[in-house]
């Protein structure tokens, strides 16, 4: 079986930049937020870009600041996941509403 844990030769090899990761990060928070992308996709996503950005930080030098965008990029990708969670559980609150309201009329009449 293959070890998931990586060596320092992989850390120091990759090429991604935080910069990099921001506008993967923004661009699919935008894809969320426009609802294209759906949000459990989104979320492994994130979740693989949230390990890289982990990888990056050990490995560059980058500033606090580029960090700091990072992280808010992170937050507003969170936010924009929670409020599409929030969307769907609405619409699939006011379906079951439907179906039960369309039920009971439906027993009425027999």
């Amino acid at each position: 079986m293959v070890s998931k844990k990586h060596t320092e030769a992989e850390f120091a090899g990759t090429q991604t930049t935080q910069s990099a990761l921001v506008a993967l990060a923004s661009h699919i928070q935008s894809l969320v937020a426009n609802q294209t992308l759906d949000s459990r996709c989104a979320a492994k996503l994130v979740k693989r870009l949230k390990k890289e950005a982990v990888t990056v930080g050990e490995t560059s030098g980058e500033s606090k600041a580029s960090r700091k965008v990072l992280a808010q990029t992170f937050d507003a990708i969170d936010t924009a996941l929670f409020e599409q969670g929030a969307r769907l559980l609405v619409a699939a609150n006011a379906t079951l509403r439907a179906d039960d309201l369309s039920d009971g009329a439906a027993k009425k009449r027999t």
